[in-house]
């Protein structure tokens, strides 16, 4: 499962449907266009509590991934580490929905 979000936030990237860094995704969620808020496993504290509040003050989705800051950031083509990643484009969202929905029929 690792490999396809990795995968799928590269194509996402691409498509221009990423915004990276913490302020950014904010940023992101203040202006209504994050649909999917994605947090790094190794992000500290205080950032994931800072992006969670905003998150359930706008009522953005958030998910913690199991990608490190590094990783996260080499999926989506950035040379330093992030925190975290929005998805601003609701279809790929559903490309998410699909591929955690198999991981957890694979693993049932």
């Amino acid at each position: 499962m690792r490999d396809k979000i990795k995968d799928s936030l590269g194509l996402a990237r691409k498509a221009g449907a990423v915004t990276a860094g913490t302020e950014l995704v904010i940023d992101s969620m203040k202006k209504k266009k994050a649909a999917h808020v994605f947090i790094s496993s190794d992000a500290s504290a205080g950032t994931e509590k800072k992006l969670r509040d905003k998150a359930n003050f706008y009522q953005t989705p958030v998910t913690k991934l199991e990608l490190t800051m590094s990783e996260l950031a080499d999926c989506i083509g950035l040379k330093r580490p992030t925190a975290a990643v929005s998805l601003t484009n609701k279809n790929f969202l559903n490309l998410f929905d699909l591929i955690i929905k198999k991981s957890t029929e694979v693993h049932e």
